[in-house]
């Protein structure tokens, strides 16, 4: 059966969502409906050839009902999307620059293989999917164990000149302040990851856990994450400044059921930005929830194959 009369028989595709902790997959319909899901530990650590190994034992395990036209797969990194290279990455996943996932993962399931950055990823899902359906100009701010950003600007995806776009997490705030995982010292995401918001309430095991005693109305926790805001806010006050969107949203661990941080940030982008009232920007959280990266893969594959 042909690519494009496979895609009109079953209507869904893969989507894959490789993290720096898991990676979820699950096979996804046209109209974004999850219809089967999984996830599975992901070898981080192991490098290159591990994480292919890992990836193509994940498709084949997605194509086995022979219900996938086609597979997306969303990673950390920097990816050329015509290719499906990686053509960075920083420490989270050593050895992943220059990974051929497209062409590997293709080769082992017969199927056809689209790869796109995880932030830029997401902002295709919340584009076909989400909270951007009616936007043409609006970013995506990806908050977890990194800071990963996507950007629409005037209905399409933007890339850049070299696919290294978007790298909102790797703008400096703090010269010569604290170390990131990409080499370079002062980065948005050393002062707004998990790593970070912990740092600063060090009394609790993990970021669910705060964010749960901020709810609870815990003080140093309310403290820690009002503190990330201002650093959040600071980083989006630039983007906004360049790109003028319409829409800001805000997506991955550290967002969901954290109204607090939404609000601090609304309140501090009010401040930093000129004409605030006229700009009407919008500040909101993913409705795509835990499995919005697999959605975000999905999306791309339902583009592009």
């Amino acid at each position: 059966m042909d690519r494009e009369r496979r895609r009109l028989v079953t209507g869904q595709v893969a989507g894959i969502d490789l993290g720096g902790t898991n990676t979820k997959y699950g096979l996804v319909a046209s109209d974004g409906r999850l219809l089967s899901e999984g996830v599975a530990p992901t070898p981080w650590s192991a490098g290159r050839e591990a994480l292919l190994g890992h990836l193509k034992r994940i498709a084949r395990e997605c194509v086995e009902g022979g219900g996938a036209a086609s597979i997306g797969i969303a990673t950390a990194g920097w990816v050329d999307p015509s290719s499906g290279e990686v053509v960075y990455a920083t420490g989270n996943l050593p050895g992943w620059t220059g990974a051929q996932i497209a062409a590997e993962v293709s080769e082992a399931v017969g199927l056809p293989v689209a790869v796109e950055n995880d932030a830029n990823a997401l902002a295709v899902a919340e584009f076909r999917f989400g909270a951007a359906r009616s936007a043409r100009n609006f970013v995506v701010i990806t908050l977890g164990t990194g800071l990963g950003g996507g950007c629409y600007i005037d209905g399409k995806l933007n890339h850049g000149s070299h696919f290294f776009a978007n790298a909102i997490g790797h703008m400096p705030v703090e010269p010569d302040g604290a170390p990131c995982t990409c080499g370079l010292r002062g980065c948005l995401e050393a002062y707004t990851n998990a790593a970070a918001l912990l740092r600063r309430a060090p009394q609790f095991a993990n970021a669910e856990q705060l964010i749960h005693a901020a709810n609870g109305g815990d003080e140093s926790a309310r403290a820690a994450i009002s503190a990330q805001a201002v650093y959040l806010a600071s980083g989006l006050a630039a983007v906004v400044q360049l790109l003028d969107p319409e829409l800001l949203v805000l997506s991955g661990g550290l967002v969901q059921n954290n109204t607090l941080l939404l609000t601090r940030v609304r309140e501090e982008l009010s401040r930093r930005l000129t004409v605030w009232d006229q700009r009407r920007l919008e500040v909101c959280a993913s409705g795509l929830g835990y499995h919005g990266g697999v959605l975000g893969a999905a999306a791309v594959a339902f583009e592009r194959c």
